[in-house]
């Protein structure tokens, strides 16, 4: 009878070094709430929320006064409007007078008169009633005026 030679399936140590680093890299992204691409601060949905919400909003200036823009109301290609205006303080000047030129083109190509586009930041109380959220607003500073231009 042959004798069969004794088959290693233990992983190589270059592969358990890899994991042990790449765990590594896991745990402590997690822990200090960094983000290093691929690895993340786990941080999606595990930030505690507190009953205020801040955010940026746009409102169209016309003779009559401000409105806030309303995505519904443009067309489909504006919905991400909204968090690209998130971002706004970090955008560069032309940045920002592309999204707002935008937002004021998508506005008058609805029929609605543009006079210029007001961006603020907005600080509100989040209060549930009956399962839906009602805000308040508490605070509320002008970040910008732009997309000046003709009704």
């Amino acid at each position: 009878m042959s004798q069969r030679a004794p088959v290693n399936d233990a992983p190589s140590r270059l592969t358990i070094g890899a994991v042990l680093l790449a765990l590594a890299l896991l745990f402590a992204a997690g822990v200090g709430t960094k983000e290093w691409w691929p690895f993340t601060g786990w941080r999606l949905y595990s930030n505690m929320k507190g009953p205020t919400s801040g955010s940026y909003f746009a409102y169209r200036v016309d003779p009559s006064g401000e409105h806030v823009v309303d995505y519904h109301d443009l067309p489909y290609s504006y919905g991400r409007a909204p968090y690209i205006l998130e971002k706004f303080p970090k955008l560069d000047a032309t940045e920002r007078d592309s999204l707002c030129e935008a937002l004021a083109y998508g506005e008058r190509q609805e029929g609605r008169p543009v006079t210029s586009i007001r961006i603020y930041w907005e600080k509100r109380r989040v209060v549930p009633v009956d399962g839906e959220r009602h805000t308040k607003l508490l605070e509320r500073e002008l970040h910008a005026t732009c997309a000046k231009g003709s009704v």
